[in-house]
């Protein structure tokens, strides 16, 4: 829609400066006749006027005074030319060429956190993939954060909308979590949908230390994991709370010793390249 009003308005300043340079031919040719005796002393040629080629001139900054010495077929010229521009100006800067009579209703459902919260926690991990415990917890550590603050008029929504926003989209993936459908289930609009995103990943990157962290070897936290590994493996990897995963190497056959063992996800025997780091 942009292009084609701009491309209309180009076009009504291309015929309105073909009409000028037409109306300026058609008097020369005119004061050419009646003084077709006095010509040399004219020193006038209908040559030395060039056609218009710009679509959108550049328009002389004139006053209202300097319009009251100009002719009134000059006048009006540049009166419409000055209109044109300004329409060309009001498209180029507008955002929003049409608002819809009737505004698409909004039924936000982020009211339903605060009862899943309360009777239905199994529904609050599932629309924020995190316990209202965490939620909370994420919720204190991010909140002071500058990101949050700003000094326009306009402020922003509440930290804890901006974090449920940023969870529900973190946390899916596809067709349900498209702009437009987060935009209906907060109430908000799209590009808040993209502004609150940005602001609380910002706040938690800030966090990442507190977040993210090695538990000392005689902490509670470290303990729990070695009972954790010990129980999925075997006493002598209970050291091993940190283990990387690396490529498979193929195995030339099944392995008669616990061959099943072997069999990866991709069909076939292999052996797994494991970094552990005994803690």
């Amino acid at each position: 829609m942009h292009a084609e009003l701009l491309n209309v308005l180009d076009q009504a300043a291309l015929a309105l400066s073909q009409l000028r340079y037409n109306s300026a031919v058609q008097e020369l040719d005119e004061l050419l006749s009646e003084s077709s005796a006095s010509d040399s002393d004219l020193d006038l040629n209908p040559m030395i006027i060039s056609p218009p080629s710009p679509l959108t001139p550049n328009l002389p900054d004139m006053s209202d005074s300097d319009l009251s010495d100009v002719d009134p077929i000059t006048t009006h010229f540049l009166q419409l030319q000055g209109s044109i521009a300004a329409l060309q100006d009001e498209v180029k800067k507008a955002h929003i060429l049409h608002r819809p009579d009737e505004p698409p209703p909004q039924a936000p459902q982020l009211h339903l956190l605060v009862h899943f919260d309360e009777h239905r926690p199994h529904l609050f991990r599932q629309k924020l993939r995190v316990s209202p415990e965490i939620f909370d917890d994420i919720l204190d550590l991010i909140s002071n954060h500058p990101i949050f603050h700003n000094q326009s008029n306009n402020p922003q929504l509440p930290v804890a909308i901006q974090l449920a926003i940023f969870l529900n989209r973190a946390g899916h993936y596809g067709n349900a979590i498209s702009l437009e459908d987060v935009a209906q289930w907060a109430g908000i609009s799209v590009g808040s949908v993209v502004n609150c995103p940005n602001r609380v990943m910002v706040a938690v990157l800030a966090q990442h230390d507190h977040f993210v962290s090695f538990p000392t070897p005689d902490s509670q936290d470290a303990e729990h994991a070695r009972c954790f590994v010990e129980s999925r493996t075997c006493p002598e990897w209970r050291k091993g709370i940190f283990a990387i995963d690396g490529s498979t190497v193929d195995l030339y056959a099944k392995p008669g010793f616990h061959g099943e063992v072997f069999f990866d996800r991709k069909s076939k025997y292999s052996v797994s390249c494991q970094v552990s780091l005994l803690f």
